[in-house]
């Protein structure tokens, strides 16, 4: 299994004339526009392209003949794992002369039957998530049927069910991956916690007809990348501040409560990344710090009492 396969997408298509014919040996380059990270392939006899292990982004793509204008396309899009097309038809003329269009690749995945989505950036920003879990938008894809977060043995855990799939108690048979490598317990088979939601890039589910490279397990794959550094410095910083003495008081659980169960919750962090050699070498941090003191009320019969939890991660 190549661990590129896992954290990228692939590029592919055909080059023709204005007439239909096909055009063999066009030179196609494609260009990473945050980053200039730059893969080159010619088409074959038969006018067609491919370029693999392409990062997820925005991409520009040039193609050039012997004979016809260039042609150029911004504005392409790459998600995790998409196999994306993009056909061309080149004018004749001077190679100086550029025939331009902006315009992201079609979403119907013409190339091969896996069956799965992929939860975007703009998704994880701007979608409400509860404790700034990012497995809680899983429910997005459809095939999810329950996703849990737990704690057993004193470790966090994530168990997902996908159509239908095995649960056997709190083992479970889902793939988990981060940045193409293997995210999971080795004892249970579950899914470890994620980075914060400032630092993941986007994630994606496959819930049936997956390639073998994913192997191991029936039920699905979630595969989630991180961001990266690219050419311009950008950051973030998060605080969110949970205290009861800002709660009401609830009374439905015990009518006898003198006060407000307590709570003081505290996660914060950030991130930060940019260039180190321009279109060469990059740098990604993230921090994500969670405090928390609270109870857990235990009745037995008449009598009340709590259990205090602090937690620190």
């Amino acid at each position: 299994m190549a661990v590129g396969q896992l954290t990228t997408a692939t590029l592919s298509g055909e080059v023709q004339d204005n007439t239909g014919a096909l055009i063999p040996k066009a030179h196609i380059t494609a260009v990473n526009t945050d980053t200039g990270f730059t893969q080159s392939t010619d088409s074959n006899d038969q006018g067609a392209w491919r370029i693999d292990l392409l990062p997820v982004g925005g991409y520009r793509l040039t193609i050039k003949a012997e004979g016809f204008k260039t042609f150029a396309q911004s504005g392409i899009v790459l998600s995790l794992g998409q196999f994306a097309t993009v056909n061309a038809a080149l004018q004749i003329g001077d190679a100086s002369e550029t025939i331009s269009i902006n315009s992201d690749v079609p979403l119907v995945n013409v190339t091969n039957s896996v069956v799965g989505a992929t939860v975007q950036n703009s998704e994880i920003v701007n979608l409400p998530i509860v404790n700034r879990n990012v497995y809680d938008l899983l429910t997005l894809v459809p095939g999810v049927q329950t996703n849990t977060t737990s704690y057993t043995l004193g470790y966090p855990q994530q168990t997902v069910q996908i159509n239908g799939g095995v649960m056997l108690g709190n083992a479970g048979s889902t793939s988990y991956y981060l940045d193409g490598g293997t995210n999971m317990t080795g004892l249970r088979n579950t899914g470890n916690t994620q980075p914060n939601p400032d630092a993941v890039n986007e994630f994606r589910v496959e819930t049936n007809n997956y390639s073998a490279e994913y192997g191991r397990f029936p039920n699905g794959v979630i595969n989630v990348i991180t961001k990266s550094g690219t050419n311009a410095f950008h950051g973030s910083l998060f605080e969110f501040w949970r205290e009861n003495a800002l709660n009401a008081l609830d009374r439905s659980f015990v009518a006898s409560a003198p006060t407000a169960q307590p709570l003081h919750r505290h996660q914060f962090g950030g991130t930060v990344g940019g260039p180190i050699k321009r279109d060469k070498t990059f740098f990604f941090f993230s921090y994500g710090g969670l405090r928390q003191i609270t109870t857990t009320p235990i009745s037995s019969g008449a009598a009340l009492t709590t259990t205090s939890n602090r937690l620190k991660a």
